[in-house]
């Protein structure tokens, strides 16, 4: 597929080049550029902010380096890009993400985004088609979410593949246990885990059986869109669940997945909130990556009660690294967002620092305070003393607390 990727590009600048010479300057330049669409888009797509690179006291960068690092949330395989070599566009490939030290890197999986309703019902509102048909992948997942679930699938079985041995996709609580334990002996080591951004693909085949056989083990109930399930925070009516979304809520947490409540609307996590109070559901609840409304009022972000909410479930809030999730794009913000989490959940009567988290929604068409590679200097802004954070809690925030809540409920 590579291979016809190529061709497909040369036959695009090479066509474009003779409209141009036979004097249609503007149409052959148009043509032209259909070769590196994809590319331009994920670079300017997938950006990071530049001035944040100061440099790093030996302290911190030992101190750093003695922590399991994990992410709770990234869109590495939506793009086409080669992830065992540094790429210059992005945010995540396996030389970057050692440099980053992380020991736990999450691989969450969208498929679909709708841009306006306004548009005929047809494939042309669905984003992703665009990407899906520019990059001249299978023309199954031009229009077919579930394709979409099973190429990006693929890519990162790929990707473990290709790693010999150093990418470990990690499906239950002993492998787990086992990532720490060779992480602890200073073996190189890194774990995958696989997340499912959107509901909306479970019909037909692709069911909460096939998503645990497959090693999902998060699934948030709605992305960008309303679906059958429930409403998103970005769609038109912010409803709750539906009925079909209470069972697939109850089927989630008896297959020991996670519901990951991002995107979802006001209402529609008050509404599992509710089955976790009525005991309808056990599993602690997570938020992968997102802000907070205290302190940045955006309709992506959590509220302050349903931060303590999630919270009281056992759950994780995990802090996004751009703005809007932050007030600002930048690391200060970032610092801000998380001590501003952890005092909420402090004055709750909660030990809030055991239940903030990051979720960097790196890869995810967003421009990040850093790529993977500079996690260092999340933990140097964490460590400073204007946040009011101990080394310990730290510690906690950038990747121990999503070890320990998955040791605690990944399945045996």
């Amino acid at each position: 597929m590579n291979v016809c990727f190529r061709l497909a590009q040369l036959c695009a600048v090479l066509g474009g080049a003779c409209l141009i010479m036979q004097g249609f300057p503007v149409l052959g330049s148009c043509v032209a550029l259909l070769a590196c669409w994809y590319w331009l888009l994920d670079r300017m797509a997938n950006r990071v902010v530049s001035g944040n690179a100061e440099p790093i006291s030996e302290d911190t960068s030992s101190f750093h380096d003695g922590c399991f690092i994990a992410d709770l949330h990234a869109d590495v395989c939506l793009w086409r890009r080669d992830l065992m070599r540094k790429n210059s566009r992005g945010h995540v490939d396996l030389p970057r993400i050692r440099e980053g030290n992380v020991a736990l890197q999450f691989v969450t999986v969208p498929t679909k985004l709708v841009i306006s309703r306004r548009f005929p019902r047809a494939f042309f509102r669905d984003l992703f088609f665009w990407g899906a048909f520019m990059s001249l992948q299978h023309p199954s997942t031009w229009f077919n979410t579930s394709a979409r679930v099973r190429l990006q699938l693929h890519r990162l079985k790929l990707w473990v593949a290709r790693s010999e041995g150093v990418l470990r996709l990690i499906c239950s609580r002993s492998q787990l246990d086992e990532l720490n334990d060779s992480r602890a002996r200073n073996e190189e080591s890194i774990g995958l885990m696989l997340g499912l951004e959107g509901a909306h693909v479970l019909r037909g085949s692709l069911d909460v059986p096939w998503l645990f056989e497959h090693g999902f083990r998060v699934v948030g109930i709605t992305h960008f869109n309303d679906n059958q399930f429930g409403y998103s925070a970005h769609g038109l009516r912010r409803g709750g669940l539906t009925p079909a979304g209470r069972e697939l809520v109850r089927e989630l947490d008896s297959h020991s997945i996670t519901i990951d409540l991002a995107h979802a609307s006001a209402t529609l996590i008050d509404d599992v909130l509710e089955m976790h109070g009525k005991c309808e559901i056990r599993r602690p609840l997570i938020v992968s990556h997102t802000g907070i409304r205290g302190v940045h009022d955006h309709r992506r972000n959590i509220s302050d009660d349903h931060a303590v909410a999630i919270a009281a479930t056992g759950g994780l809030i995990g802090i996004s690294l751009f703005a809007p999730a932050l007030p600002s794009a930048d690391l200060a913000a970032l610092g801000e967002s998380v001590s501003y989490t952890v005092k909420l959940l402090d004055q709750a009567g909660i030990d809030g620092a055991r239940h903030v988290a990051i979720g960097s929604d790196f890869d995810g068409a967003v421009r990040t305070v850093i790529d993977v590679s500079g996690w260092e200097h999340i933990t140097a802004e964490l460590m400073n003393h204007a946040h009011g954070l101990r080394p310990e809690q730290v510690e906690w925030i950038v990747g121990a607390n999503t070890r320990r809540f998955f040791t605690d409920n990944l399945p045996s």
